[in-house]
C-alpha cells in the first residue's frame, strides 16, 4: 500500500477544467493534472499540500480503542454524531466508517477532549482542513466563476464547509464486500478528495452511463456537484462516483465539501444562461441550499446505514429522486 500523501497543486487550477459547454482554451501544464473525462475537473498528484494520512490512521484507530472518547466526540453533535460505524454491524450498508467534521461542529468539542485527541492527530488534521481552506477554496470558486460566467462566490459567503475523514477499513460487517461507498453524486458545489495511494475511487463517464473509470489512487480528485450544476444554468456538469473496496486491503482519504451558504436560494444565479430546462421550483427560486441539503442528506446517510428507511419513504436512489427534483 502506497504511504504518501496525494495533493493538490493550486497553480494548475486555474487551467485544467474542462466542463461541458466550455472550450477548453488552456492546455494542461503539465502531465501531473490528468482530466478522466469532459465532466471532470481536476485529478492532480502534483505535490502541493498533503493529506496527513498517518494522522487520519492514529485518529480512527484512537476512537475504535476508546469508545468513552467516541461517545464524548457524538455527544458533542447529538443530531448526526461525528464518529459513524454502522459497517459493524450492517452488511447492506457503505462498508466504512467515518468521521464528520465542520467548523461549526469543531468548536462545540470540550477542551479536554480535544487534548485527549490532540495526542492521536485531531489537530493535524484540523491544521490540514485549515490549510485547504486557505489555499484552493478561493480559486476554484474563481476558476468555475470564469468558466461558467456567472459569480459563484456571490453564494458562498459563510464558508459553509464540512470535513469528511473516510476509513476503508477491512474489519467492517462485510469484509468480502466490495461496496466502500455507493454510486451517487454530491450535494454542494464541489468536493476535493485526497486519497492515500491505494486505488479504489471510481468515476461515472458521462458519455457512457454505467461505465466507471477508475481513479489513480495518488491522485487528488476535484468534482462539482448539485448546487454548482444548478447556480451556473447547467454549465458545470456534476460528477457521479463510488469506491469500490478491494476485500483485505485497506484505504484512507480525506475530503473537503464546499457548499453554498445554506439560506441561498438554488437556482440559476443572475446573468447565468441556462442551457437545460430545470424544474419550475428550481426557476422560481422555491428551494434553498438548508432544504435541499435535508432531502439529499435523508438519502446519503441511508445509504450509509446511519438513518433507517421509514414506512411510506421514498425508495428511490439517491440520484434518482434528485434528478426529478431538478430537471422536472
Amino acid at each position: 500500500m502506497a504511504t504518501t500523501a496525494a495533493s493538490l497543486n493550486v497553480s494548475n487550477i486555474s487551467s485544467s477544467i474542462p466542463l461541458p459547454g466550455i472550450p477548453d482554451t488552456n492546455p494542461l501544464l503539465d502531465s501531473s493534472v490528468r482530466p478522466l473525462s469532459s465532466s471532470y475537473t481536476i485529478v492532480s498528484s502534483e505535490q502541493g499540500v498533503g493529506a496527513p494520512f498517518d494522522a487520519i490512521r492514529r485518529l480512527f484507530g484512537h476512537l475504535r480503542a476508546n469508545p468513552e472518547n467516541a461517545s464524548s466526540l457524538n455527544a458533542t453533535y447529538p443530531k448526526r454524531g461525528i464518529f459513524k460505524t454502522a459497517a459493524t454491524h450492517n452488511t447492506s450498508s457503505d462498508q466504512k466508517f467515518t468521521i464528520d467534521l465542520s467548523p461549526a461542529r469543531n468548536g462545540r468539542i470540550p477542551d479536554d477532549l480535544r487534548n485527549a485527541l490532540a495526542a492521536a492527530g485531531f489537530n493535524e488534521v484540523l491544521g490540514f482542513f485549515d490549510t485547504v481552506n486557505d489555499t484552493y477554496v478561493t480559486p476554484i470558486l474563481s476558476t468555475l466563476s470564469r468558466l461558467s460566467g456567472v459569480d459563484l462566490h456571490q453564494a458562498h459567503k459563510s464558508g459553509n464547509f464540512n470535513y469528511r475523514l473516510c476509513d476503508y477499513n477491512t474489519k467492517t460487517a462485510d469484509p468480502e464486500s466490495d461496496n466502500g461507498c455507493g454510486a451517487h453524486t454530491d450535494y454542494g458545489t464541489f468536493t476535493i478528495i485526497f486519497q492515500d495511494g491505494t486505488p479504489g475511487l471510481e468515476m461515472e463517464d458521462a458519455e457512457k452511463p454505467g461505465v466507471w473509470i477508475p481513479v489513480p489512487g495518488d491522485a487528488t480528485v476535484v468534482l462539482a456537484g448539485w448546487c454548482a450544476v444548478i447556480l451556473s444554468g447547467g454549465y458545470i456538469q456534476a460528477a457521479r462516483h463510488r469506491v469500490r473496496r478491494t476485500p483485505g486491503v485497506r484505504r484512507l482519504s480525506a475530503v473537503l465539501f464546499v457548499a453554498p451558504d445554506l439560506d441561498a436560494n438554488l437556482q440559476p444565479l443572475e446573468g447565468a444562461k441556462v442551457i437545460r430546462p430545470f424544474s419550475e421550483r428550481v426557476i422560481a427560486g422555491q428551494l434553498n441550499v438548508r432544504w435541499f441539503k435535508e432531502v439529499m442528506g435523508k438519502k446519503w446517510r441511508r445509504r450509509e446505514g446511519n438513518e433507517e428507511l421509514e414506512e411510506g419513504d421514498d425508495t428511490a436512489t439517491q440520484d434518482n429522486e434528485i434528478e426529478k427534483l431538478v430537471w422536472g
